[in-house]
């Protein structure tokens, strides 16, 4: 079965967290941080359609001067989702630059703001000069975006202030299966994307497609396709490791095929992985254990550790083994 998300890291796990998540045949991606992207290709950054951020400390939030700059001229609009504090982060950053000069830029920027009850939309706009646009709130559900693809969930944590955990979920997963495609005398191509968004969007089963002068049917189509789970992917970084953040973390990420979870420092450090609000090796470890996670990848380790990274990893390892 070929994934619909391929996700990978940008950076070592001693640098800035950044997750890069290819949407595989969809020509978009979504990144997950904004921490240093120098790493990350010009045609990659510009794929990225929704960015994720846990929080807006530097090293998860410099990086938007580099997406600004190269998406000036972009004609998609990028969707940005943070805590509740992210519009101003944005708002300052936007401010920090003179626009006398881009009325005819396409670029429209949407921030989305997250609490525990509320969600927030503020839109800047190039031909605007970035001036900002509220919007009324709404009430925050736990689900901040959603699409026939995929949705993406929300949960407001603690790191002494208010940070995101997002997992991304896909409904379910559509495999062609290319002998039956073959059988049918049906061609390979792009009709087949066509195709499963009408599954995903649960349209008529007698809905036509003309395939190579040929009509057939969305009901006579889907013997040729196999319908299993989705992907679930999750994005855990700088929490405090107190037993309430570690419960909800635990059910929010469950049955994640991967959970990307920080491991900033080793549990012998714990009461300084308490003074400073992030996890330990062995807490990362006891979560995906708990969460029936897939996979376990860890990263954000503390600098202090640069010439003991092995021991992290078995840490982590032994604790989600078990």
């Amino acid at each position: 079965m070929k994934p619909t998300f391929h996700a990978i890291p940008i950076n070592s796990p001693f640098e800035d967290p950044c997750i890069y998540i290819n949407i595989m045949r969809e020509g978009r991606a979504l990144l997950f941080d904004l921490g240093y992207l120098g790493r990350l290709a010009l045609g990659n950054l510009l794929k990225v359609s929704d960015i994720f951020v846990t929080h807006t400390h530097m090293d998860h939030f410099m990086g938007f001067d580099m997406v600004l700059r190269c998406m000036l001229r972009r004609n998609e609009p990028l969707n940005i989702y943070g805590p509740e504090n992210i519009i101003e982060c944005v708002e300052g950053k936007l401010k920090g630059y003179t626009w006398n000069l881009i009325e005819d830029y396409p670029l429209k920027i949407n921030v989305y703001a997250i609490t525990d009850k509320s969600f927030r939309r503020t839109s800047f706009y190039a031909e605007n000069s970035f001036n900002r646009i509220d919007y009324p709130e709404s009430r925050f559900s736990g689900i901040i975006l959603e699409e026939p693809l995929f949705k993406v969930r929300a949960l407001v944590l603690s790191h002494q202030i208010p940070v995101i955990a997002y997992c991304i979920e896909e409904e379910f997963h559509i495999n062609v299966n290319k002998v039956a495609l073959l059988e049918k005398g049906l061609p390979v191509g792009p009709w087949l994307s066509d195709l499963k968004r009408a599954i995903r969007l649960k349209e008529s089963e007698e809905k036509i497609f003309i395939i190579n002068d040929k009509t057939v049917s969305l009901k006579e189509l889907m013997d040729i396709v196999t319908i299993t789970k989705g992907q679930k992917i999750s994005y855990v970084m700088d929490v405090s490791p107190n037993e309430e953040n570690v419960d909800r973390i635990i059910r929010f990420v469950k049955d994640s095929d991967i959970l990307f979870c920080e491991a900033y420092f080793l549990d012998r450090d714990r009461e300084r992985a308490m003074e400073r609000h992030h996890l330990t090796a062995a807490i990362a470890g006891k979560i995906a254990r708990e969460a029936n996670a897939g996979n376990l990848e860890i990263m954000h380790f503390s600098p202090k550790y640069r010439h003991g990274e092995q021991e992290i990893y078995e840490e982590a390892m032994k604790a989600f083994k078990g």
